[in-house]
């Protein structure tokens, strides 16, 4: 009698007995990650809807944004004007438009620029540049006006700061024609950079085109009330 065929069943006997244990290992592990692979499929896209509807709300919150920007600005020239028919500046730095009114009149909407609410640190020192919200004055008017330069303006360009009294901090042209000074660094002026009225762009200042300006100026007076909101 030959040993082969003896051999040959024994090795199919180990050879089946190694594939029933192979698949009793692995048909579980091989069912658990199709399970958590359909499971991850199903969560990423439920994420891709709810990013899709949140992208579709944008613009109708931008909207409402807007909307509630505008009535804000109403209320507040309805509220100024329910003490005084003095002739007044209210601004909007939510929306970025100025009013001159008198009363509950009308006269000038203007597109501005206001701060960016950003901060700015340099070592120990630090510059918040937002509009202050509140009630100013304008205290005084200047015809061709010179900017001098803070330091945070060097240290924003990675310059050294010169001296308070060096030419290099009087820059001419910035602040444009005309600047109604409302006092504490904060003024009204022009704008080589009219292509960025309508968006918060300063560094606390109420930026305003040419043509407003020049309107501004040759309306307010010193001690004009400008509310600010």
């Amino acid at each position: 009698m030959k040993p082969f065929p003896l051999l040959r069943s024994i090795s199919l006997i180990l050879l089946a007995a190694l594939v029933i244990g192979w698949a009793e290992l692995m048909l579980p592990v091989k069912d658990s990650l199709r399970v958590d692979v359909l499971k991850l499929a199903g969560q990423l896209h439920e994420m891709r809807q709810e990013v899709g509807r949140q992208r579709e709300q944008i613009p109708q919150l931008q909207r409402e944004v807007e909307e509630q920007a505008r009535a804000a600005g109403e209320l507040a020239g309805k509220f100024a004007s329910a003490f005084s028919n003095d002739l007044y500046v209210a601004i909007n730095t939510a929306a970025n438009r100025l009013y001159l009114r008198r009363g509950r009149d009308l006269l000038r909407e203007a597109r501005i620029s206001t701060g960016t609410n950003d901060t700015a640190k340099y070592g120990s020192r630090k510059w918040i540049f937002d509009t202050p919200r509140g009630i100013m004055t304008v205290w005084r008017k200047k015809d061709k006006p010179v900017w001098i330069k803070p330091d945070w303006a060097f240290l924003e360009k990675g310059e050294p700061i010169p001296a308070m009294d060096s030419p290099l901090r009087r820059q001419q042209g910035m602040l444009g024609d005309y600047l109604l000074d409302l006092g504490g660094g904060i003024a009204i002026h022009g704008t080589p950079y009219e292509n960025l009225l309508g968006q918060s762009v300063t560094h606390g200042c109420i930026r305003v085109g040419k043509d407003d300006l020049k309107v501004l100026y040759d309306s307010v007076p010193v001690g004009t009330r400008v509310y600010v909101y």
